[in-house]
């Protein structure tokens, strides 16, 4: 069993796991209040969620790329990347008691690990599913907390259980804990003019150009009247209200387009902030967004002698082309 990045076409499958109004309660808490739940519910509540960049939704998948398990990580504070929850944790009931759901967790607790910068998980889970709290407390999960919860069939007493992440390694500077990926805002589009300039790669020992280099139209078109086109996605890196990086996506005619269907990449960070992962995590996010909108691939162009191209490969692109100078580069979603 391996985690997979959920697609929309999961839901319906989820959606028949729930197979009475008390196992949606139990799953969801109040979250839909709808039985029987569909897929198209289980999207329409995912996708604003997942827009915002702090809400990962995950599946299982055996050997044979079916679908066995979902669970979903979100961040319950916008100000806080140290802590993150679990929730809607479900195993197909034809393969429940038979160990798939401490797998599932234990992947996810790798997820974490690997993926993000947080030291803490929680979850809840009521007092009347006493095999999701055996599973939970067979991987690590330890009760911190009681509550009632108001259900529509009744009020339910609800324990909030946590576990600790050992890191072997620790990060040293304050910055890299800190920072919050989201979606950039109305107000905060100009900001990506000066990421534009900021994108443009110099070789050591050339002087940077001009800043009005960027009113150049082959620079326009990544950010003239952005957040009005197909395939305009925007997420920041913000430390503590200050964005110090952007990574952005347009269906146009750049210098990496490949089609009229696929979304181009441009990424860029304040120097100070650059080779810290922050680049790597924000790529990862981007091409999390792009596949649950539906786009198959997502491609870019990058001079031959930039380092990023290193992050790049690491991330999922493919060198498809080149010239004297750039690689065209190409990541299946």
């Amino acid at each position: 069993m391996v985690l997979s990045i959920y697609k929309k076409e999961d839901a319906p499958i989820i959606a028949e796991w729930l197979r009475s109004e008390e196992e949606l309660y139990k799953w969801s808490a109040d979250r839909f209040n709808k039985y029987p739940l569909s897929g198209k519910d289980i999207n329409e509540n995912y996708a604003p969620q997942i827009e915002t960049g702090r809400f990962i939704p995950l599946t299982a998948v055996n050997d044979g790329g079916e679908v066995v398990g979902h669970f979903i990580i979100r961040y319950p504070h916008d100000d806080d990347d140290r802590s993150v929850r679990f929730g809607f944790v479900i195993i197909d009931p034809a393969l429940r008691g038979k160990g798939y759901g401490k797998e599932l967790l234990r992947l996810g607790i790798e997820y974490v690990k690997e993926n993000l910068n947080a030291t803490r998980i929680d979850l809840g889970v009521f007092e009347n599913n006493e095999s999701a709290r055996h599973c939970y407390e067979a991987v690590g999960f330890t009760e911190y907390a009681q509550r009632k919860c108001e259900m529509p069939i009744g009020i339910w007493n609800c324990a909030d259980m946590e576990l600790f992440i050992k890191r072997t390694t620790y990060m040293t500077n304050d910055k890299r804990r800190s920072y919050v990926i989201r979606s950039l805002r109305k107000s905060e589009t100009e900001l990506l003019k000066d990421f534009l300039y900021e994108a443009i790669f110099v070789p050591e020992g050339v002087e940077p150009p001009a800043k009005d280099i960027i009113e150049k139209p082959e620079l326009r078109v990544y950010t003239d009247d952005f957040g009005s086109r197909k395939g305009d996605y925007c997420l920041v890196a913000d430390f503590a209200g200050k964005v110090v990086g952007a990574v952005w996506t347009r269906i146009m005619n750049d210098y990496g387009h490949v089609d009229d269907e696929t979304p181009s990449f441009a990424i860029s960070l304040h120097k100070e902030y650059r080779r810290q992962g922050i680049g790597s995590q924000l790529m990862v996010k981007m091409l999390e967004l792009l596949k649950w909108e539906g786009y198959d691939r997502a491609s870019l162009a990058v001079q031959k002698a930039n380092y990023a191209v290193k992050m790049y490969k690491k991330v999922g692109f493919d060198i498809v082309d080149e010239n004297a100078e750039e690689y065209i580069m190409v990541c299946e979603l």
